[in-house]
């Protein structure tokens, strides 16, 4: 009995020291002013197609060190229609980014069979040199 508690107050006085040595958590606004894109255009009809392409053409730039050859989109849609990624977009950085964006799920056959590699999601917008990734999500 007397092991397990040193052994608990070890741990606990270990993970104490490890919360204070990082710093503390950006605000929302500190965060969204840093992951925001200013300048992003508004959508034409064609724009989540080509949103899609955008995405995978920047996959192997995204997602260094990963086999991203065969990627496929497995959706894009704008955030109205992107359940939790597309309120994330909004909830970030508002109506006007959110209207403005593509959320594109993308995955990489050739790292499955892990989930959390061969799976990717990027926002996607309009600017005026073209459409480029604003925001890797996951």
């Amino acid at each position: 009995m007397i092991a397990t508690l040193l052994v608990g107050a070890i741990g606990t006085v270990g993970a104490e020291a490890a919360v204070e040595s990082h710093p503390a958590p950006l605000k929302a606004t500190q965060a969204s002013a840093r992951i925001c894109p200013k300048g992003i255009r508004p959508l034409p009809a064609s724009g989540v197609q080509r949103a899609a392409d955008k995405a995978l053409a920047e996959a192997a730039r995204l997602y260094l060190g990963l086999n991203t050859r065969g990627a496929e989109v497995m959706a894009a849609d704008r955030p109205a229609f992107a359940g939790a990624r597309g309120r994330e977009v909004r909830n970030l950085c508002g109506k006007k980014v959110a209207a403005r964006t593509v959320v594109v799920q993308m995955l990489f056959p050739r790292m499955l069979p892990s989930a959390s590699l061969s799976e990717s999601v990027v926002f996607v917008g309009r600017f005026a040199h073209g459409y480029r990734v604003w925001h890797v999500a996951h």
